[in-house]
């Protein structure tokens, strides 16, 4: 049987040969942990990112493989027999980061039958009116493998959260007068892997590279070299994906050929950074025109309202709380959205960090959207519901 335990995070680090512009061969660093449990969990688990001397990173692929074994007692409710009974179960997947612009989701269905029952006897869990069915390896170490581009938000010297959402349901079809009972156990392995090019040429001249955010308007950066030459050209690089980097700056190398150079710049924030993760370089170009690149920085640029907005549980069968912040009061405004973006409930919260929707009275089993607006800032967060 399985039961729920979970993991501590395994790595794994496999390299190979890479050309000098890392066209086909990358480096490989790996992270997994497997959890098992009831089919209807929540789990919060992290991983380090990338470190950024490491080199660029050009990918980062998520795999889940999931094991599912599902049991279920079918009862007929129908005076009469029914002959073509079927039983559909669903299985849900949603992974939540800080360092995702979207969720990433998945959904699978397995039907089971045709089941023919005879007409109910009113005697429960026997009898020809009845079936019970299972273990069933609805999924048997099905694999799902995500991967992403826009890899900025998985580089820097900390970790990334994930919050993994798992949903496992049935219905049966054939008659609506039935009694069906269900229960799930899984395994799931959850595995990220990083491919990055290594620095090529690291500058060796720079012996101290650093980044701070001064405050929400201003990054400070700063570096020192050694054996400093005259018309060497410094440009400072931004990137916002990882792999695309631009000049922002420029600063010649200081006159008289000092033994040790120190140089700083204040980078101005911009619109278009905010909640982005900046990653940093220097480009060192010598007078004969040799090049060579300092290792890579990261800094994180404010943090959103979808990237601390949270629910839980989810699916929920009852109660939900939405956790807007762990640390900011606000104003919210809830909006609970059909599949299809139609408006289905409203809310409305006042200087909350949390609040909490009676899902059972209000909302009908299914899925849904809930969208947050901070009614002062405008910052705004969006996830999916599941109400079973």
């Amino acid at each position: 049987m399985l039961k729920p335990t979970l993991l501590l995070p395994v790595i794994l680090l496999i390299t190979y040969n890479s050309k000098a512009q890392c066209s086909s061969n990358n480096y490989t660093l790996s992270y997994d942990t497997t959890v098992h449990a009831s089919g209807n969990s929540l789990y919060s688990f992290s991983f380090p990112r990338l470190n950024p001397t490491l080199g660029t990173l050009t990918e980062v692929d998520i795999t889940t493989n999931i094991t599912l074994i599902y049991n279920f007692k079918l009862e007929n409710g129908e005076a009469n027999p029914v002959s073509n009974y079927r039983v559909k179960v669903f299985r849900d997947d949603e992974i939540n980061s800080t360092a995702l612009l979207d969720p990433l989701t998945s959904s699978f269905q397995k039907q089971y039958g045709y089941f023919s029952l005879a007409g109910s006897d009113g005697i429960s869990n026997s009898g020809p009116d009845f079936t019970q069915q299972g273990p069933l390896y609805v999924m048997n170490q099905k694999s799902t493998t995500y991967t992403l581009y826009n890899t900025a938000d998985f580089m820097g010297h900390d970790s990334v959260q994930f919050d993994y959402t798992t949903s496992t349901y049935s219905a049966a079809q054939g008659s609506i007068n039935n009694n069906l009972e269900g229960s799930a156990q899984d395994a799931v392995n959850f595995r990220i892997t990083y491919k990055y090019c290594p620095q090529a040429v690291l500058a060796a001249d720079i012996t101290s590279f650093t980044t701070n955010k001064i405050n929400d308007a201003t990054i400070d950066i700063k570096w020192i070299t050694q054996n400093e030459k005259n018309n060497r050209n410094y440009e400072i690089q931004k990137s916002t994906d990882g792999k695309s980097f631009r000049n922002i700056a420029e600063l010649a190398s200081k006159t008289g050929t000092p033994q040790t150079g120190a140089y700083n710049y204040s980078y101005a924030v911009q619109l278009a950074d905010n909640n982005k993760t900046l990653l940093f370089r220097i480009k060192q170009t010598d007078a004969n025109g040799s090049v060579q690149y300092s290792a890579v920085r990261a800094i994180k640029v404010n943090a959103t309202a979808n990237e601390q907005f949270k629910l839980y549980p989810n699916p929920a069968k009852g109660a939900t709380s939405l956790i807007f912040s762990n640390t900011k009061h606000g104003n919210w405004e809830v909006n609970i959205l059909s599949v299809s973006g139609q408006l289905v409930k409203r809310y409305s919260f006042t200087n909350a960090l949390t609040g909490n929707i009676n899902t059972g009275n209000e909302l009908g089993k299914g899925i849904y959207m809930v969208r947050i607006i901070n009614k002062t800032t405008q910052e705004k967060g969006v996830r999916q519901l599941i109400i079973q």
